[in-house]
């Protein structure tokens, strides 16, 4: 009857490319690059990535959310520098980089 091959949709947060995202829970580590919250905290603290801040106007909570392309962007940053960096010599966030692209610290 249906002549179409029965393909699942994906389902999986990490297959799915998005604009934005929102930060993980607290102990929790994101679908996309498995990153926790504090790092990305931390990470737009420094300027590393952008992170945008949205509520409602006369509302006290509201949503966070990290931009995707600045992840991916200072991934790829990370990855350039990393053979000419010595491991030793990086930043905590640097050195958190590095381990998350398969480079282990000294």
């Amino acid at each position: 009857m249906n002549s179409l091959p029965n393909t699942p949709l994906p389902t999986d947060a990490a297959m799915q490319r998005v604009e934005f995202f929102r930060l993980p829970a607290p102990g929790k580590r994101d679908p996309h690059f498995g990153l926790s919250r504090g790092w990305y905290y931390k990470a737009a603290g420094s300027g590393e990535i952008k992170m945008v801040a949205l509520r409602q106007r006369g509302s006290l909570r509201g949503v966070r959310l990290v931009a995707y392309d600045s992840v991916c962007d200072y991934i790829r940053r990370a990855t350039q520098m990393a053979p000419a960096a010595s491991v030793s010599a990086t930043t905590g966030l640097e050195q958190a980089s590095l381990d998350l692209i398969g480079i282990p610290g000294a």
